[in-house]
């Protein structure tokens, strides 16, 4: 389950992005599956805790285009600092096992969807966060 402290980050997150785009922003989709990460864990996605530079940095790159900025190819620090924070809020929460990643770019949006599994209890969590321009 996404506690408080996650909730009110993704809220933040969606506050700027509506700002930004006020005929689009940030949405997200949160599913959490009991006892069926066996099944709906990508079986290609291999099995990862580590939280890679590069995932740290295509999250970044992702907020820093949902707050506004989807037109600039260098992404700011504190987007970098804010994927780092999203990615333990995450892993604090859920305490997952395995974490997978992918990322459409459509220039003028984007779609990051992050699924994860938890052993102990075969829990499978997705989110799916979305941004666009319109």
């Amino acid at each position: 389950m996404l506690l408080s402290p996650m909730l009110a980050f993704l809220a933040e997150l969606q506050e700027k992005s509506h700002s930004a785009y006020a005929e689009g922003g940030l949405l997200y989709t949160y599913i959490e599956a009991a006892n069926q990460a066996h099944s709906c864990y990508p079986s290609s996605a291999g099995t990862s805790v580590a939280l890679s530079s590069q995932l740290i940095q295509e999250l970044g790159r992702f907020i820093h285009a949902s707050q506004g900025n989807y037109q600039e190819n260098l992404v700011d620090p504190a987007y970098q600092a804010a994927a780092k924070q999203f990615f333990e809020l995450l892993k604090s929460d859920l305490k997952f096992d395995d974490i997978s990643w992918s990322l459409e770019d459509g220039g003028h949006d984007m779609t990051a969807l992050i699924s994860m599994a938890r052993h102990r209890d075969n829990r499978f969590f997705s989110l799916e966060l979305m941004w666009s321009i319109d």
